[in-house]
């Protein structure tokens, strides 16, 4: 039923107003990813790389390198929520496909950190929680990375933000061992927040009354 080089969407459209534009980028942002997830699959990795050029030429009229080449705070004082969308999504694909091409590498490391901060600037405008899959999958892919203490510290916020506080708590001793700026007053004021918080809300998160008294007690007395 298919070849192993499907070769994606072929729209040609011209109307780029209001609601029905952003439905048919919508579609085409899924045809091009299906494409892409295809032959990313069936180990087409040049072509899945070709797809993700096409969809950098069809959704944003631009060459790929143009946008990749750009830091976060670029792309987003740049794009609409939408195009900010589409790039986290294709540089997270190159980043994936160049990682089973040639194992852990810098590139990847630097199209993971860059999709990663681009779906947390969407957290705050759209839906909530439409992008934590998207957001898990860099994540998991993240574990194995030597990380900067600014991404870590995002992530620390993202997982404060969902209310994930085991998670969070780990983040911020990860940033105590390597004596990030200020990280002593951040993980003091992490749990007077988390002591104003329900008990239930604090056992969901994975971090029980119980723990947060016991953690801000050893921070004491490691600070005596």
């Amino acid at each position: 039923m298919f070849n192993n080089d499907y070769s994606g969407p072929d729209y040609n459209f011209q109307s780029n107003n209001g609601h029905d534009y952003i439905l048919r980028m919508i579609e085409q942002l899924a045809a091009y990813l299906w494409a892409i997830v295809f032959n990313k699959k069936a180990q087409n990795y040049d072509v899945a790389v070709e797809k993700i050029e096409e969809a950098y030429n069809g959704l944003l009229y631009t060459k790929g390198n143009d946008i990749k080449n750009l830091n976060v705070a670029e792309i987003l004082n740049n794009n609409t929520n939408e195009n900010i969308e589409i790039i986290a999504k294709l540089l997270y694909e190159e980043a994936d496909i160049n990682e089973l091409k040639n194992g852990n590498n810098n590139l990847s490391l630097e199209y993971y950190c860059k999709s990663l901060k681009l779906f947390f600037s969407l957290t705050n405008e759209i839906e909530e929680g439409k992008f934590n899959k998207n957001i898990e999958e860099i994540l998991n892919k993240l574990e194995y990375y030597e990380l900067d203490k600014e991404m870590i510290f995002d992530i620390y916020k993202y997982y404060f933000q969902l209310g994930i506080f085991g998670k969070a708590e780990d983040k911020l001793y990860q940033l105590l061992d390597i004596n990030y700026t200020g990280i002593i007053e951040e993980i003091n004021k992490f749990y007077e927040l988390l002591l104003k918080k329900d008990d239930r809300v604090l056992d969901i998160g994975n971090l029980s009354r119980n723990e947060v008294i016991e953690a801000i007690e050893k921070l004491r007395n490691k600070n005596v």
